[in-house]
């Protein structure tokens, strides 16, 4: 008997309108008060970020040890920034973009090693020197030598009245293919670009033989009555197939002969040179005018 009185004063008190709006006028203030907290909360509490521990240049590598994570309150977190270490490590400040020590990583400030400007000169192996080769339409297989790809170097010239023709190098790695105004031939772009030079990396003794070439080629038309034939470079896209191998594929020398006939015709610097000290030098003068003197 109590329990049905007790039920009909509930709904009798529900089933007033007063009491209900004030029920809902608190449970409103309830979730404004419970949002507002927690909103406040979440702003003002300190949330872990990644900043550059140093100072770090542009088209530098970020590296694990250049970060460093301090706490700094959600609210006075503004722009486009990363918020993880793990997203920064491997790629690169941008071009022309000093990242200072203490700094948010922005993302506007930091770009991937392939959206660097001649970010291909970046993979020139230790110990080897960059070579840019002139081509053309017709030299360069009309567009067909592609970054990464591998070619032979051929030389034609003559000697003793015959033509010479003949592969000095082979498996030559091209790191970038450039117009005459330095852009990437195969960037995205609805231009379209003429190849101008193409650019890779040999060891040094193979290097120096091409530079030999060119001093050769250059001494030919400058000099009177030179007996120098002019040395025609040419590339040819190799038939070798390295597929996807991780394996350093490093260039050779393909003509012994080929390559006696370029020394034959230049001088070689001698390494065992002595250096000089200046200091000793101004020393000696000095001493040498006192005695004049």
């Amino acid at each position: 008997m109590d329990t049905n009185l007790n039920t009909s004063k509930v709904k009798r008190f529900l089933k007033n309108k007063n009491t209900v709006t004030a029920l809902c006028a608190i449970l409103i203030v309830v979730v404004l008060v419970v949002g507002y907290t927690w909103r406040v909360n979440s702003a003002t509490k300190p949330v872990n970020i990644p900043v550059a521990k140093v100072t770090i240049q542009p088209k530098t590598e970020i590296t694990a040890d250049m970060i460093t994570i301090i706490k700094v309150p959600r609210e006075a977190l503004k722009g486009n920034y990363y918020a993880n270490s793990s997203a920064l490590v491997g790629k690169y400040s941008n071009v022309n973009t000093v990242i200072p020590a203490g700094s948010l990583f922005y993302q506007e400030a930091v770009t991937t090693k392939d959206n660097l400007p001649d970010s291909s000169l970046y993979d020139v192996p230790e110990g080897e020197t960059l070579f840019y080769l002139t081509v053309n339409m017709l030299t360069s297989y009309t567009n067909s030598i592609l970054p990464g790809n591998y070619v032979d170097i051929y030389l034609s010239t003559k000697e003793n009245g015959k033509a010479l023709v003949g592969k000095l190098l082979q498996d030559v790695k091209i790191l970038a293919v450039k117009t005459s105004d330095g852009q990437n031939v195969f960037e995205n772009s609805e231009e379209a670009r003429i190849p101008y030079v193409i650019i890779f990396s040999l060891p040094e003794e193979q290097h120096l033989l091409l530079r030999k070439i060119n001093a050769i080629n250059s001494y030919s038309i400058y000099a009177e009555n030179s007996s120098f034939s002019r040395i025609e470079i040419i590339p040819v896209p190799t038939t070798a197939n390295f597929g996807n191998s991780n394996e350093q594929i490093t260039s050779n020398v393909s003509s012994q002969y080929l390559k006696d006939y370029v020394l034959s015709m230049a001088a070689t610097v001698p390494e065992d040179v002595p250096s000089v000290d200046i200091n000793d030098n101004i020393n000696n003068n000095s001493e040498n005018s006192q005695t004049a003197e």
